[in-house]
Order: C-alpha cells, then sequence, then structure tokens
C-alpha cells in the first residue's frame, strides 16, 4: 500500500468517540474491563463540484490514536476497515446515489457523514483480547436506502472476522 494513501488531518469534523488517554490509564482502564475505541471509520458524502459541476463523492476519514500513526498494524486496518465499508455499505446503485446527491444538495454544508464503522477493544475475564464492532448510519441515507441496514451487518460481521485476526 503506498504512503502516500494516507493523507493526516488535523481537524475532524464528526468527532470519534476515541478518548486521549496516557498509556498507564488506558492499561488500568483495560484491567479494569473497560472497552476502548481503537478506529473508527468515518464515510463522508459530500456534494463537489468541478468546473461548474456538481456530484456526489464519497471520502474515507480514519480517526485512531495519534500515536498509531505510523504503526504498519493500524496502517493495514484502515486499509482494510476502508475496503470493507467500500465493499458493503457503499455498494448502492445509481438511483440511490442520485437521491443521496439530492439530499446533501439541499443542505447547507452539503456534507454528510453517511456511516461510521468502529473497532472497540477490551480485555476478557481471560486475559485475551476481545473485539467489538460498531457503527452507526444516518438517518437520511438509511432512509433513501432501506437495503443499507443488511450491508451495514455485513460490514459488522467482516471487520469483526478481520480485527481478530491477529496483528503483526
Amino acid at each position: 500500500m503506498p504512503e502516500d494513501a494516507f493523507e493526516e488531518v488535523a481537524e475532524i469534523k464528526y468527532r470519534p468517540e476515541i478518548l486521549e488517554r496516557t498509556e498507564e490509564e488506558a492499561r488500568r482502564g483495560m484491567l479494569e474491563g473497560e472497552e476502548f475505541m481503537v478506529i473508527e471509520i468515518q464515510v463522508i458524502g459530500m456534494v463537489e463540484s468541478d468546473q461548474g459541476v456538481e456530484s456526489l463523492t464519497v471520502d474515507y476519514c480514519a480517526a485512531f490514536h495519534q500515536k498509531a500513526l505510523t504503526s504498519p498494524w493500524m496502517k493495514e486496518k484502515v486499509h482494510l476497515l476502508t475496503d470493507v465499508c467500500e465493499n458493503t455499505v457503499m455498494v448502492m446503485n445509481g438511483w440511490i446515489r442520485s437521491r443521496l446527491f439530492h439530499k446533501l444538495q439541499r443542505q447547507e454544508d452539503k456534507e454528510l457523514c453517511l456511516y461510521r464503522l468502529s473497532a472497540w477493544l477490551s480485555m476478557g475475564d481471560d486475559g485475551a483480547e476481545r473485539w467489538s464492532i460498531r457503527d452507526k448510519i444516518d438517518p437520511v441515507f438509511e432512509q433513501e436506502d432501506r437495503s443499507v441496514v443488511k450491508r451495514a451487518a455485513e460490514a459488522r460481521r467482516l471487520a469483526g472476522k478481520m480485527m481478530g485476526q491477529k496483528g503483526g
């Protein structure tokens, strides 16, 4: 995967539930059974204009702890989770894309976080890591595409399988 596939964005418009904690706080929390969000993929739909012609574009943003930015494991997970979103939830026909485009055109900022997929880590009673996958579909997206709920279930399943694999 090329290095330039990642662009670091300092300001995130759609705040994830990631808490910035010290390593000691995180370690203590894990031992006490807390669950921590490790990564969140945000799928942003937006109306963009190119030479006066507007179209719907989709951008994928990953939110995770800043210290993990250079981790090869994290880069791999960002890539894989983005692929999961792209190949499940965001597979839609032209009619749905057109309806989403028109909805976003009418919004003031012409942008919407259509979908979020997050991976949470906790420690089981046996000391083994446990992954939990959560997601959120924007109500506008769900209203325009009723089958997105089914595709999101598949995205959660695939993401859980992928996160359960041991990292390198």
